[in-house]
């Protein structure tokens, strides 16, 4: 992601309604162990929070044209106070003119548009540190991928398995081990950006992704 993971919030039901913005900086889109663009982007975020129930729009957007995507979802969920546990669904829509998966690559003119669309349905557990989520993308092949990932200090261990779009032959296997640490930088009371880095890598296609980035 850049390389970002992207990593499900933890969302908790609140009396009143509660809106939120941010944005992160990045150095490239990476996310499920998969790069998405060689460019750093800025990937701006707004939710809006109310007694579970929450609605929101995440983006992407890369700094360089060449080879990076551009991508936009919105995501609808609720979430199970008392048991930890999230349901959600994902509406993806993203450029493909420039779209690098482990098994395909559209190679587009510029003065050609392709949009991609895509629907997901998510499952997220959390108990105490830890956090479970699965996905099942409502594609031709109905990409799957789950992952378990631990929080500790500021530390946040990510490992992750899909199959089809995320593989190299289509079979489920392990995709993403994703290592980051967070920093809060408190400029003042009312606001304190945050620092990331880390690692990621993916044991079906060898390859290791470092990253860094800033949540302002």
């Amino acid at each position: 992601m850049l390389l970002i993971i992207m990593v499900c919030k933890n969302l908790y039901a609140q009396d009143k309604l509660q809106f939120s913005a941010g944005a992160d900086l990045v150095n490239h889109y990476v996310w499920r162990g998969i790069d998405y663009g060689y460019s750093p982007a800025i990937q701006p975020d707004i939710e809006l929070n109310y007694k579970g129930f929450y609605v929101g729009g995440w983006g992407t957007y890369a700094f360089l044209k060449s080879n990076s995507v551009y991508e936009f979802e919105y995501r609808l969920g609720y979430t199970f106070e008392k048991i930890g546990l999230s349901l959600q669904v994902i509406d993806y829509v993203y450029s493909t003119a420039t779209f690098d998966s482990p098994k395909t690559i559209h190679n587009v003119e510029q003065d050609l548009s392709n949009v991609g669309h895509s629907f997901e349905l998510g499952v997220i557990q959390r108990i105490k540190n830890f956090h479970f989520a699965g996905y099942i993308n409502f594609s031709e092949e109905y990409d799957i991928y789950v992952e378990v990932g631990y929080n500790y200090k500021g530390f946040e261990l990510i490992v992750g398995a899909g199959n089809n779009e995320y593989t190299l032959n289509d079979n489920f296997t392990l995709v993403n081990v994703s290592l980051m640490k967070t920093v809060d930088l408190k400029v003042s009371e009312k606001y304190s950006p945050s620092l990331f880095c880390g690692a990621v890598c993916n044991p079906d296609t060898s390859v290791f992704h470092l990253l860094f980035g800033v949540n302002i």
